[in-house]
């Protein structure tokens, strides 16, 4: 249906229900992004992706495989290594640990990673950040994120940096509720520092739900900022990639409507993919929101763009070839993980 095309949407459960199986037949949504409720085990898992694609033969199939604490596979293929530990060496092991990840995600079936995270460590607890970031300083977050966009590339995965424009100095958790970032905006920059880097090169950047006083002062979370969005990203930072939302059903945009206003704020801002990973009997609706005609020029900007983010997806998967059994990824994902726990090198001067 109309307005569908944009949408990135969860299911409940490791397999689909009648009912699911009928709403994405009849929306055809861009993505369906699965989280770990929705991981089993390998059979399981598999055949849930069959019958999303038999659903929706169109849809990306996006999952969140940070490594660390993030990390949706841990029970299929072993633990990936913590940003956090990755930050100790040198941006080599970066690579190679995503490029591990990647050949997992392609094995079972999946088009693009959520990853990598490079917002900057402020050092602050309770942000749902803590060892999710390469570290504090822009340079050595750019390198392993660089790296780590190569490694996802190699596996013929694509990458989408998150989360715009800068999450570490976050109080609160934005899964639970609103935060300010109340820097100033010289001290932003440093934040932004990574996303100017590595946002064209990634071709995908997610949007996160922070306000940023002294970016905005109408006090918009960044994912329903136009000044944001759209102003900050778009022509400040030139980048003509796809922007993805963070979750919409998040508990910091509980003040900004319903899941309709929030989907259609969010596409008038300037985000072209918007997640709603778990409420799909809402799709529908929501849908209709976006089809309405005083969106008609931001749906058309956001569907060519959703359509290049599809080629391209199309064109890794192409030029890496087919994945590696699971077993030598298994195997390869183990030894980056110890590498990452281990001694960092010695520098030597």
């Amino acid at each position: 249906m109309k307005g569908g095309e944009l949408l990135v949407v969860g299911v409940e459960g490791v397999r689909l229900t009648a009912a699911e199986r009928r709403i994405l037949a009849r929306l055809q949504p861009f993505g369906v992004v699965l989280v770990q409720r929705n991981v089993a085990d390998e059979s399981n898992l598999r055949a849930l992706v069959a019958e999303i694609r038999a659903a929706c033969p169109e849809a990306i199939l996006p999952l969140d495989a940070e490594g660390g604490r993030v990390d949706r596979l841990r029970a299929l293929v072993g633990p990936a290594p913590a940003a956090a530990d990755l930050a100790r060496h040198p941006p080599a092991l970066a690579r190679r640990a995503a490029r591990w990840t990647g050949a997992a995600l392609r094995a079972l079936g999946f088009d693009l990673d959520f990853a990598p995270v490079v917002d900057l460590d402020h050092g602050i607890s309770g942000n749902a950040l803590d060892r999710r970031c390469f570290g504090s300083v822009p340079r050595s977050v750019i390198a392993r994120g660089r790296a780590s966009i190569e490694g996802l590339a190699a596996a013929g995965v694509g990458a989408c940096v998150k989360h715009f424009p800068g999450l570490g100095a976050a109080g609160a958790d934005t899964h639970l509720a609103p935060a300010r970032i109340v820097l100033g905006a010289r001290a932003l920059a440093r934040d932004l520092a990574p996303f100017r880097a590595l946002a064209s090169a990634a071709g995908a950047v997610m949007v996160g739900h922070a306000i940023y006083p002294s970016l905005d002062s109408e006090g918009l979370p960044a994912t329903l900022s136009p000044r944001l969005a759209t102003g900050l990203l778009r022509r400040g930072l030139s980048f003509y990639g796809t922007l993805f939302s963070d979750d919409l059903e998040m508990g910091a945009l509980a003040a900004f409507g319903e899941l309709p206003e929030r989907a259609a704020a969010a596409l008038a801002a300037g985000c072209d993919a918007l997640l709603f990973c778990r409420r799909l009997e809402a799709a529908p609706e929501i849908a209709a929101r976006l089809a309405r005609p005083g969106l008609a020029r931001r749906r058309a900007e956001a569907g060519a763009r959703l359509e290049r983010l599809r080629r391209r997806l199309a064109r890794l998967r192409r030029a890496a070839g087919e994945p590696p059994p699971l077993g030598i990824v298994r195997r390869r994902l183990a030894e980056a993980t110890r590498a990452s726990r281990a001694p960092a090198p010695v520098r030597r001067r």
